[in-house]
Parts: structure tokens; C-alpha cells; sequence
């Protein structure tokens, strides 16, 4: 698969390689570099030219493809959280209710790479197999296209290639790398909704400016605008599109216990910022539509 990839998308500015059991694929050019693996269509890392990664992997992340590696940014989708067979439609079986849908634990194909302007843009598709099909019966088609240009932007593509309408809720689930994360300041959620699922999903109003709290697990709902991580020596900026929800997560020091492929103090590093579609911001897609929602991400 390796040989046939690097002949298949030979290009400049891409290089395709192996770790462990995963299909790892590096773009660089002269805005930064991205990495990427096939495993669960996964965005690993983002280094704009010049400074640091901005995305957190952890130290003891499993490639084997036994399961997603643990961070970067996992795709969540057609289903956020638990499944809820009451809007979902669908009835897997037991074992094909994945929390976060089945999306981050599948092998994604090349579908594409090319230059666009002086950017390089990389595209990987996803579509139903015996496995899937077990967790979905229905027919789609989902991408995820990644521009590494000024800014970093990931695009995800859903289409119901079904002769039925079905609901969606989706996040792409962003690790962000920060120096330290509990009382880390992150500004654009003043005045919103959220719930917070460490207190029965109680509805709260975010009064002030964000500080990370650790634990935390709340979904900020019909929030479309962006927010900025005010990590310590830089701002990270998430601008968003087709999202009405923004998810911020952190284990803290006794949930992160649970994570056997993460080590005990990496919850001070890390903090999940998600684009997503969540709870009331799902959203119905129906027969032979398309939904795109995209993050573009940019250290200044």
C-alpha cells in the first residue's frame, strides 16, 4: 500500500511513510507542514512555518490501528457522544455503537492531492463497508479535505448518497497543544449557552471570558462564531464554518486515569476545543444532500 500511494500521489510536497501498523502522510511546503494517517482520517499535527505544533498527541498513542490515536484531531462523526436511537434512526448492534461514531475508527482512502495556489490540499474519503454498514445502513459518502496553506483548514464533507433523510451530530474533536491548560483563558464564548455534561448536561450561561476548567465536558450550543486559545506565548485562532456548536473538554487529573494510552499529568498540556454540530444543533441530512463544516486554524 505504501509503494502504491507514493506512485499513485507522487508530489513535492507530500511524503507518505509508516508507523507501526499506520500510513502516516507528511505535507510540507513553505507555510508548515501537516501530518496525517489513514487510520480514522486523522489530522496529527500542524506546525506553521516558523513555530511550534499547535495540535497534542500523546506520549503512549497507540498506531497499531487497535483503535484512533489519542489526539490530533479525530473525527466525529455521524454521531457525537452516545448514540441516540431516538434521532438517530439507524439500530446498530451493541457492538457497533461507538461512542463518537464509527468514522475516527476506520481506514479512510486517498482521494485526492494536488497544489491549489501555493497551497497543498489533500483529500480523504470514507464509505460504507460490511463493518459500517453493521453501525449505519445507510449510503454515504464522507470527506475530509485538508489545505495546508497561510492557515491550516480542514473541511468535512458529508453526503447522503441514501434514498432516505437521516440526523446528524458531528465534531472534528481538536487536541490543542498549550502550556498549560487549567485557568488558560479562551476568549469568543461570552453570553453563550452551554451544558455541562459533568453536571447532568445542566444548562449554564458562559457569563465571562472562558477560564479552562479541569475537568471540564461542556457543549456551548448555537455558537457560530470564532474563538482564541490564549496559550502563553502565542494566541491560537479556530475560525468556523456550518458549526453552531463549540465543545471544550479536559479530562482533568482523575478522568484522565481512565485513558490507558495517556500519561497522568498530559491533562495540564491539552485542551479539546471542537468544531462540531451537537445536542439541539444537529441537524437532518437529507437523500442526496451535502453538508460541509470546516475549522481554519492559525497561530499568531
Amino acid at each position: 500500500m505504501l509503494d502504491y500511494l507514493q506512485q499513485r500521489f507522487d508530489h513535492p510536497n507530500v511524503r507518505f511513510y509508516q508507523r507501526d501498523q499506520l500510513i502516516m502522510i507528511e505535507l510540507k511546503n513553505g507555510y508548515g507542514q501537516a501530518t496525517l494517517t489513514t487510520h480514522g482520517g486523522t489530522l496529527l499535527s500542524y506546525i506553521p512555518a516558523g513555530g511550534q505544533d499547535l495540535l497534542w498527541v500523546s506520549d503512549t498513542a497507540i498506531y497499531d490501528g487497535s483503535k484512533p490515536v489519542r489526539g490530533g484531531v479525530p473525527v466525529c462523526w455521524p454521531w457525537f457522544g452516545g448514540y441516540d436511537a431516538s434521532k438517530m434512526g439507524a439500530h446498530p448492534t451493541d457492538a457497533a455503537k461507538k461512542a463518537h461514531g464509527f468514522a475516527r475508527y476506520e481506514l479512510w482512502e486517498v482521494e485526492s492531492l494536488e497544489s491549489v495556489g501555493d497551497a497543498t490540499q489533500l483529500v480523504l474519503s470514507l464509505v460504507p463497508n460490511e463493518r459500517i454498514q453493521q453501525a449505519w445502513p445507510f449510503d454515504f459518502k464522507l470527506s475530509l479535505a485538508v489545505t495546508l496553506g497561510k492557515q491550516l483548514r480542514v473541511e468535512l464533507i458529508g453526503e447522503n448518497r441514501s434514498d432516505q433523510a437521516w440526523f446528524v451530530t458531528e465534531a472534528l474533536h481538536t487536541y490543542f497543544k498549550v502550556a498549560k491548560a487549567p485557568g488558560m483563558v479562551i476568549e469568543g464564548l461570552e453570553g453563550i449557552t452551554y451544558y455541562d455534561k459533568n453536571q447532568d448536561f445542566a444548562p449554564f450561561t458562559q457569563a465571562d471570558t472562558l477560564k479552562v476548567q479541569a475537568p471540564m465536558d461542556c457543549v456551548y450550543v448555537d455558537h457560530s462564531v470564532s474563538v482564541v486559545l490564549k496559550d502563553h506565548d502565542r494566541d491560537i485562532h479556530i475560525d468556523k464554518t456550518n458549526s453552531a456548536s463549540t465543545i471544550v473538554w479536559n479530562p482533568g487529573a482523575e478522568g484522565v486515569k481512565a485513558f490507558a494510552d495517556m500519561p497522568d499529568d498530559q491533562y495540564q498540556h491539552m485542551v479539546c476545543v471542537e468544531a462540531g454540530n451537537a445536542l439541539q444543533n444537529g441537524y437532518e441530512l437529507a437523500a442526496g444532500e451535502r453538508h460541509t463544516m470546516s475549522m481554519t486554524l492559525a497561530a499568531r
